[in-house]
């Protein structure tokens, strides 16, 4: 079932008619972004830039920017995919170490590595520099030997050295706090198979290796190789590895960068990564997304695992389904339907929603009846209008963990990266159900008649 590499994937994309390659040469400065800024605004295929910037390494982006195509990267489909990450990762599989894989073809340590071999757009217009938008960072807590993958912001500052931002309360931050003294190995894995980097997104609870839970998602052990100057091992399909470690007590200014919730943020000192060695496949291609206001590839990684986690770890009597919303960058607003028990059970479902490790940067929850279908905007607001009372309905919750990327923080919060925020349950769920109006519809013999003789009335739909 797995693919081997994200080559493989490209292919059943292409297959599928779900890629598009651009002969052309494009503009890394700003040109690629206003080309992916466009294909995303009109949910539009991946795209394979064969010569971005004049360079003979291809760049592709929007591999995963639907439902659908993240769905086939787990040969899965939109409905199905839910139930699959359940059932898969409830049998995690690790990682296997090998002796070599396809990317150690070409080896550059030290004063070979550049960086700039590799086609890294400038993509927005206020952007600082150069980001690395699709890296997977890979790390290990000093003292248990614990391994993270995670995916974070990278600046490139120069030919040997990248910016990182990373919360307080991230795993990769969390590890390197216990031996704040000493480097920080870490390396970061470019163009994977794309079952790993589902699992680095996810919002695995701390203590999971992402690692064994990308082989659950593929069905198969993911092959890692050791890395030629650090005590880490990355995944052998990689197009490109960089090794590397974060220095103590050195940081450089990075930003400002345009992120996934569409606005640009703050322009701070962060940790560097010192790249040590550089190791690539030959031919290698380079896997990137484009981040900007939604709709964008972001906010389907993000949402898409994340209501699967919430599936997986809040098995809660009578919920049906808990849906991210793209216009939510697919972390901050979040629409769950329930089976409600008796009244108050829509708070309380909202509270342990909220109070759950996956569900910490959702900011606005909505609780509507097992009738209404959560990703459909219409019947949502059709359930706010008519089956909410605010002073009822409405609870605030304040100074809880949130997300410093939220641009509604006083720039103190986002800064700190404490990022304490309020949040806010909105049950929209009939109060008093027995007693509540009755919806109204055709009848339902008449609806079935009209469904099963659809095409005799001519209408196109």
């Amino acid at each position: 079932m797995a693919y081997k590499d994200l080559r493989a994937f490209l292919a059943r994309l292409e297959d599928e008619g779900h890629l598009a390659r651009v002969k052309v040469d494009v503009d890394l400065k700003y040109e690629i972004g206003a080309v992916c800024r466009k294909v995303l605004d009109s949910s539009g295929p991946a795209l394979f830039f064969e010569r971005p910037g004049g360079y003979s390494v291809p760049l592709v982006t929007n591999s995963l920017g639907t439902r659908r195509r993240y769905a086939l990267a787990l040969h899965t489909t939109p409905d199905k995919v839910h139930q699959e990450w359940v059932s898969r990762t409830a049998r995690p599989i690790p990682p296997t170490v090998v002796k070599t894989g396809p990317c150690k073809e070409n080896i550059l340590l030290g004063d070979e590595v550049d960086l700039f071999k590799l086609p890294i757009p400038i993509w927005n217009a206020l952007d600082g520099g150069a980001y690395i938008t699709f890296p997977c960072h890979i790390s290990k807590d000093p003292e248990t030997g614990e391994r993270n993958c995670g995916m974070y912001r990278t600046m490139v500052h120069d030919r040997k050295t990248v910016g990182i931002l990373a919360a307080p309360f991230r795993h990769i931050s969390l590890h390197r706090a216990k031996a704040p003294d000493k480097p920080f190995p870490v390396a970061i894995a470019l163009g994977l198979d794309p079952a790993i980097h589902c699992a680095t997104v996810a919002p695995f609870p701390q203590g999971t290796d992402e690692m064994a839970m990308a082989g659950a998602l593929r069905g198969e052990p993911v092959e890692m190789v050791p890395c030629e100057t650090i005590p880490l091992e990355v995944p052998a399909c990689a197009e490109v590895v960089l090794e590397g470690e974060i220095p103590p007590a050195v940081t450089r200014v990075e930003g400002v960068f345009g992120e996934f919730t569409g606005y640009y943020g703050l322009r701070l000192p962060q940790p560097v990564i010192e790249i040590k060695a550089m190791t690539y496949r030959n031919n290698p291609i380079h896997q990137a997304v484009y981040e900007g206001r939604p709709p964008n590839e972001d906010s389907i990684m993000l949402a898409v695992p994340l209501e699967a986690e919430m599936a997986r770890l809040l098995p809660l009597p009578g919920l049906r389904q808990i849906y991210m919303s793209i216009g939510g960058s697919g972390a901050f607003n979040a629409v769950a339907s329930i089976e409600k028990r008796f009244e108050g059970y829509g708070k309380m479902m909202g509270l342990a929603i909220l109070g759950a490790w996956a569900g910490r940067q959702i900011k606005n929850l909505i609780i509507v009846d097992d009738d209404i279908d959560p990703s459909d905007p219409r019947q949502v607001e059709w359930a706010l209008a008519t089956r909410v009372q605010p002073h009822r309905d409405v609870e605030i919750i304040k100074v809880v963990l949130g997300s410093p990327l939220d641009p509604s923080l006083p720039e103190s919060e986002r800064a700190s990266g404490a990022a304490r925020t309020s949040k806010m349950i909105i049950d929209a769920t009939r109060y008093d159900a027995k007693d509540f109006e009755t919806v109204c519809s055709p009848k339902e013999e008449a609806s079935a008649q009209v469904e099963k003789e659809w095409a005799r009335y001519g209408i196109s739909l």
